[in-house]
């Protein structure tokens, strides 16, 4: 017999935090195949439909070495130092070096985590492209390697990322109404990078450097040590797929629309992912 749980039960069930519930619930739907039964005002949630959750959630869900962190932070600071200018969304705000550094790592992580999805769970070997170029190049997915030889992809696919909390994909519409920019797949990452990554992977230079003048010498040890990066790969869909809007649930876009797609409205199964890579 099926158990259900409210939603303080559910949350604590699948290990998330009340705000990240909330947006695969009510924004992304996630959980829009959990039964809900309504009673005095509340949702209550089928554990079934919950563990299904989880389990693909975790299958999906790829660890990012401190070696992969550091191929990603290198790509970053060429990118950072050959004079790249990276803006926020609808402004002519120009990010500063934390946001920009964290922004392309994040970018880089997704990628690689794709490349070790495929490979561990397909056996398909993929090449990314970590070239620094002078424009920009909208493909992620450079080469399959097959039988120790490499080819071009049939498809052009890209990679996205966003926060952990995120319910949308989100494209601007240059990355989808330019022909020379626009992909036929695109596939979205939720890597969990800690906003201090920079402090954690240079953590005992700056204990080093701290600990010659130590003023307040217990709190730079109070810096975490460096762990693996989760990054989920929470699923693809096809151009034709997104949808053009002017907002998403909690945000109103700015210099025109955005093509979205909910994460719960991904491709996301084994099969999908397997009749992606036939056509790749």
């Amino acid at each position: 017999m099926n158990e259900y749980l409210n939603k303080t039960k559910a949350v604590e069930y699948l290990g998330l935090d009340d705000k990240t519930f909330d947006n695969y619930f009510k924004s992304a739907s996630e959980f829009r195949c959990i039964e809900r039964v309504r009673e005095r005002g509340r949702f209550y949630f089928a554990q079934e439909e919950l563990d299904k959750w989880s389990k693909g959630f975790k299958w999906r869900t790829v660890d990012l070495t401190k070696e992969d962190y550091a191929l990603c932070l290198d790509f970053a600071l060429a990118q950072h130092f050959r004079g790249y200018v990276l803006s926020d969304w609808g402004t002519g705000r120009q990010r500063e070096f934390g946001q920009k550094v964290t922004n392309w790592v994040k970018g880089q992580l997704a990628e690689v985590a794709v490349k070790k999805f495929f490979k561990s769970e397909f056996n398909v070997t993929v090449e990314l492209d970590f070239e620094i170029h002078k424009d920009i190049v909208p493909q992620d997915i450079i080469g399959v390697v097959e039988n120790g030889i490499k080819r071009t992809p049939k498809i052009d696919i890209a990679i996205k990322s966003s926060k952990p909390k995120s319910a949308y994909l989100v494209l601007a519409g240059n990355e989808v109404n330019f022909t020379n920019r626009r992909s036929d797949i695109y596939i979205f990452c939720r890597p969990d990078i800690p906003d201090d990554h920079l402090l954690r992977i240079t953590k005992d230079k700056i204990i080093e450097i701290v600990q010659r003048e130590p003023l307040f010498p217990t709190y730079v040890n109070e810096i975490p040590g460096f762990e693996n990066i989760p990054c989920e790969i929470a699923g693809y869909c096809w151009r034709v797929d997104l949808e053009e809007v002017t907002e998403i649930p909690g945000l109103k876009f700015d210099n025109g629309t955005r093509f979205v797609k909910q994460t719960g409205k991904l491709l996301k199964d084994r099969e999908s992912w397997e009749q992606l890579l036939s056509k790749l």
